[in-house]
């Protein structure tokens, strides 16, 4: 079920302006909740997730901005209005040493009871309850120091539950959890926001930000980079500008959820020069892995002509590689041959994969006469792959190649050895 993003806004941030001892931490930063929705906040470290948090539920007084819960102004609620209204599960919890599990999550209880008022039944089955769903109830009488870091993190998030706020803020909720943990609180999370309430979470995943989460808001250096859908949000180009690394944005085949896959530092040191192309003749699975290691390496890559349903073409495609489509176990024609040949001059170098060779594309293995530099990356022209009867063999035997190499994780350093045959480093 979608998120009702046309409900009222439980968290109204404008322009909100944090600074200590001269820093700004956060520079007129504005976000916005609604109630039903979970809410992601991404960014690389020091980019001001914490801080946002933080500020929005009162721990830290900004130093200008505006904040306000269900519509009322922040500064305008007791502490208890707002205890009862936001939970706060910050990164570092205050110490527990002598106290049970049990004894942290009725704390949450505390802003609904009157002053010198004990827990009562109803409080004890609310905390119960949250232990239950956190997957910590076996833990109650466990002294909370002996806990593991991620029992730790789960038992807060209980104490949170057990406060039974309309407004829930968690800063890193996954740190120390091992994967089932992740994906449990997560689901958790998204549970509760289905059922009303509304959740905002810093988060250190980008993959399961975009998996969980009905918006992301991308911070860096204390500024608002994006906002909304994490589709718009976690593109190349944001990730490039606040991370400082290329990365790869798809969908999973099966699942469909989006995907984050980090490459390399974007203007690292050490890589091709800027501009640098690979053209990968390549089909029936033999260049996906290849054109993976291009890219990581930090060469742009283009490819051959690949048909509808090959793995590669899967690859070029989720790799942003551009190449020459064609339909499934179609014959290359005369247009797809020219652009194909168009890709091969253009490029610096050109790689030639281990595919299987047919009549329907041989023409790729002929589009390899014209690169200028030509590296094998396997065995280019396996007799088993040769469905020609000789045709093939004869197009290969023509050919030269400035390097070799075996494994596909080697194909960036033969690239590098071909372009400058000079330099012994790789």
């Amino acid at each position: 079920m979608a998120a009702p993003y046309t409900a009222a806004p439980v968290l109204s941030a404008a322009g909100v302006v944090y600074e200590v001892d001269g820093a700004r931490l956060l520079d007129g930063v504005s976000l916005c909740a609604r109630q039903g929705e979970f809410v992601g906040l991404v960014g690389p470290n020091g980019a001001g997730k914490t801080t946002l948090l933080r500020t929005v539920s009162g721990v830290l007084r900004r130093s200008a901005g505006s904040v306000a819960l269900e519509g009322r102004d922040l500064d305008s609620l007791s502490a208890g209005e707002v205890a009862r209204t936001v939970a706060h599960v910050p990164q570092d919890p205050a110490d527990t040493h002598g106290f049970t599990a049990v004894d942290v999550v009725l704390m949450g209880r505390y802003p609904h009871l009157g002053r010198f008022q004990v827990e009562g039944p109803e409080d004890q089955r609310i905390a119960h309850d949250a232990m239950r769903r956190t997957g910590i109830e076996r833990l109650a009488l466990r002294r909370a120091s002996t806990l593991s870091g991620g029992e730790r993190q789960r038992l807060f998030i209980a104490r949170a539950l057990a406060q039974e706020p309309r407004l829930l803020l968690l800063d890193e909720p996954t740190a120390n959890l091992d994967v089932k943990h992740q994906l449990t609180t997560l689901d958790l999370v998204r549970s509760l926001a289905r059922q009303g309430m509304t959740a905002v979470a810093a988060m250190h995943d980008l993959s399961l930000a975009a998996r969980y989460c009905d918006r992301l808001v991308l911070l860096n250096s204390g500024r608002l980079v994006a906002e909304g859908p994490p589709e718009d949000v976690l593109t190349p180009q944001n990730i490039r500008g606040a991370f400082g690394v290329e990365a790869l944005v798809y969908r999973e085949p099966l699942t469909r959820t989006l995907s984050v896959s980090l490459l390399y530092q974007a203007n690292g040191q050490g890589g091709p020069p800027p501009g640098t192309t690979v053209h990968v003749i390549c089909g029936g699975g033999s260049g996906a892995s290849v054109m993976f290691l291009l890219r990581a390496a930090g060469f742009r890559v283009t490819a051959g002509v690949l048909g509808a349903g090959d793995t590669d073409r899967m690859a070029a495609e989720t790799l942003g590689v551009e190449h020459v489509p064609s339909g499934a176990f179609e014959p290359i024609g005369e247009e797809a041959h020219r652009r194909h040949l168009a890709l091969v001059a253009a490029a610096d170098c050109t790689v030639l994969c281990g595919m299987p060779v047919s009549h329907h594309n041989l023409l790729n293995l002929e589009a390899a006469r014209r690169a200028r530099l030509l590296v094998y990356a396997g065995e280019a022209l396996a007799p088993e792959h040769d469905f020609t009867g000789g045709d093939a063999r004869a197009v290969f035997d023509s050919l030269h190649a400035a390097a070799t190499c075996r494994r596909p994780e080697d194909t960036p350093d033969a690239v590098a050895r071909a372009l400058d045959p000079g330099d012994c480093s790789c």
